[in-house]
């Protein structure tokens, strides 16, 4: 079964050093408020922990919700 994540941005990266906002760009959260599926991989694990104090993560279970 796969696994992915539902990630809210919940609090602005501005303020917080580049490597950061460059990591919440990469994870697809470029505005305040916006929710993303990413899929379970120790990749996206890394980058979710080093910017867990600004986002809402939720785990799901089952494939990836398409738009």
């Amino acid at each position: 079964m796969e696994r992915h994540f539902e990630l809210r941005l919940r609090r602005s990266g501005a303020g917080e050093p580049d490597t950061m906002r460059r990591t919440l760009h990469g994870l697809g959260l470029e505005r305040f408020g916006k929710t993303v599926f990413l899929k379970d991989t120790p990749a996206i694990r890394g980058m979710i922990k080093k910017v867990v104090h600004l986002v809402e993560v939720i785990p799901h279970d089952g494939p990836v919700p398409t738009k």
